[in-house]
């Protein structure tokens, strides 16, 4: 048998209800000697369950240490309030604190006009309904702005075995199509090479500016995604 390659170009989209999974990916076949090598992709979508949020408590003025202990207390009352939420301290971390000088250029030179004193408070919360609640709280302490938050799916294993699984269905597929086309049959699986990919953040950034009344933050979906290149060995 003369050795020969073969490129086949294909879309396939599958969507199913709740959590959907779709295959779509230009697929490279290469048929050599006794072998076809496919290369597939497989995607599974999830809602995220958690959320990571960045607060940041900010204080301008001439007296650094004064600035300090007012950026504190706002802290720390802040923390109370995460502690009556349910939130657990395991889940917050506060230690990052900037102290910067400020200047203003005037006439073609810098003038010292104070400081800024800021602390950083991450928070994850492993319960999104508390999620309109936790902001409002930090708008009643005066944090001054939600830095960031990240929407995240806290365990993704289940959804990267779905994608996982959907790739390796599209490869099969893909191999017998080309197996038939030659008449010759799929005998099994040599090699199998996955590359998976982490789901990209559902991210927001937000200025704190008035209270949210109810409840009106959806985190959306995100994807897993998995290719593979999957050889197969041709039947004698």
């Amino acid at each position: 048998m003369r050795n020969y390659t073969v490129i086949l170009a294909a879309a396939t989209a599958l969507l199913v209800s709740g959590c959907s999974v779709s295959m779509h990916d230009t697929q490279r076949v290469n048929v050599v000697a006794d072998t076809i090598q496919v290369e597939a992709q497989g995607e599974a979508f999830g809602v995220p369950d958690q959320a990571s949020m960045r607060f940041v408590v900010s204080e301008l003025g001439d007296d650094a240490a004064l600035l300090k202990r007012t950026v504190d207390t706002t802290t720390e009352n802040f923390l109370t309030l995460l502690d009556s939420f349910g939130v657990e301290r395991k889940d917050v971390d506060s230690w990052q604190i900037n102290v910067q000088p400020r200047y203003e250029y005037r006439d073609g030179a810098s003038h010292f006009v104070g400081y800024e004193v800021s602390r950083q408070i991450n928070v994850r919360l492993q319960d999104l309904r508390l999620f309109d609640q936790v902001v409002d709280s930090a708008l009643s302490e005066n944090i001054g702005r939600v830095q960031q938050v990240l929407f995240e799916i806290s365990d993704p294993s289940p959804l990267y075995s779905e994608a996982r699984s959907a790739a390796m269905q599209q490869a099969r597929q893909k191999a017998n199509e080309l197996a038939a086309a030659s008449n010759r049959s799929i005998a099994r699986v040599q090699t199998v090479v996955e590359f998976g990919s982490a789901p990209a953040h559902s991210e927001n950034v937000m200025r704190m500016r008035s209270p949210m009344a109810d409840s009106v933050t959806e985190p959306g979906q995100q994807a897993m995604l998995v290719r593979v290149q999957v050889t197969f060995v041709l039947a004698k």
